[in-house]
């Protein structure tokens, strides 16, 4: 059983470009926007297409192991300019709870509202 849901493409690889300074909080992106670059990057992994990926599935069902864990991890320093690490990928182990991870205040961003 497949938990996956076919359609935008994976963004290009290049790094310089792609970089959102994670401490302006204007400039990071939205859990939208990287719930979809997650998604994106599960299907062109899987080699389905976008929307036959559900977000709210464990990413073990989609068939995410530690050396995919890693590609998430780089791809999200490297194009979307967001710290990760693996441990954090196997702490919010869906899509959908990773992005939320990743678009959530900084400390100091949640202190100051």
């Amino acid at each position: 059983m497949t938990h996956v849901n076919d359609t935008a493409a994976h963004p290009a690889h290049d790094t310089a470009s792609h970089r959102t300074p994670v401490n302006d909080p204007a400039a990071r992106p939205t859990h939208a926007a990287v719930r979809a670059w997650i998604v994106g990057l599960l299907a062109e992994i899987l080699d389905v297409a976008p929307d036959r990926i559900d977000p709210d599935t464990p990413l073990d069902l989609l068939g995410v192991d530690s050396a995919t864990t890693l590609v998430i991890c780089a791809g999200a320093r490297d194009e979307l300019g967001l710290p990760l690490r693996p441990k954090e990928v196997f702490e919010h182990f869906t899509a959908d709870a990773l992005a939320r991870h990743l678009t959530a205040p900084l400390p100091a961003e949640a202190g100051s509202r």
